[in-house]
């Protein structure tokens, strides 16, 4: 304490992925279950991106009204279509009104869909296009654009930090739980900045494949990449220069 009580301010930065540094710490390197993931995972392979769908599945298990939900979507992947998913987070809009103010995807619906039409996903008849949103504006926007091809998860809107309405939690939670699990079994992915839908991806076996971001600053449409696949990745890390709405943040030395 006599070392830090000579600053006025004090400022601490962090990685978001620690797992790493976790299991290099020799306390817990003799404990059973961490000799399991060292005996099936090389050391420098445990971090965040591999162990969080691996974890999640252990950890929570759906309930049956859950199950059910899914099960037409997960039939029809099982039938040979491809699930397109599209996550809008908007921001505050009548559907959601205590939220924050995105002044940058006001545009994101019609950026979308123009993206997806230069795709010409409406030719596609075996694919299927999962759309969820905080708006029933821009959701309605995306189903009337692609009516026949359109997969919703029914249920009242709310924000989990911010539920405006009590009547409607119980269903609108259920709603949220089903949309993030969905959000999970994606073959194409393209997502506005969130946390949720960010988490939600990293459920994918393949969480970069196909994986699209929405850059409201600029209105287009981003590729992301790992950053671990370069091999060199740079010194430095400009948060820009890679997709945000994934974990890219690591304790590995770069």
């Amino acid at each position: 304490m006599d070392t830090w009580a000579k600053y006025d301010d004090i400022e601490i930065y962090t990685n978001l992925d620690l797992v790493s540094d976790i299991f290099r710490n020799p306390r817990i390197r003799n404990n059973t279950i961490i000799d399991m993931f060292l005996l099936n995972v090389p050391l420098e392979k445990l971090t965040l991106h591999s162990l969080f769908p691996f974890l999640f599945e252990i950890l929570f298990q759906p309930s049956l009204e859950i199950i059910n939900a899914l099960q037409p979507i997960f039939q029809d992947i099982e039938n040979g279509y491809t699930l397109t998913c599209i996550h809008l987070r908007m921001g505050q809009n009548p559907s959601n009104p205590l939220d924050a103010s995105f002044g940058d995807r006001a545009s994101a619906v019609e950026d979308i869909i123009n993206f997806l039409n230069r795709t010409k996903l409406q030719k596609m008849r075996n694919t299927r296009v999962f759309v969820t949103s905080d708006s029933d504006q821009a959701l309605s926007k995306i189903v009337h654009q692609f009516p026949s091809q359109t997969v919703t998860i029914p249920g009242p809107i709310i924000h989990v930090d911010r539920p405006a309405n009590r009547i409607h939690l119980l269903h609108g939670f259920l709603k949220v739980v089903i949309d993030f699990y969905v959000l999970g079994e994606c073959d194409t992915s393209i997502l506005t900045a969130s946390g949720f839908s960010a988490l939600a991806n990293r459920r994918r076996t393949e969480p970069y494949q196909k994986l699209f971001k929405y850059d409201g600053s600029h209105r287009q449409i981003e590729r992301c990449h790992d950053i671990y696949e370069y091999a060199q990745p740079p010194k430095t890390v400009k948060v820009g220069s890679y997709c945000r709405v994934v974990f890219n943040c690591s304790s590995r030395e770069m």
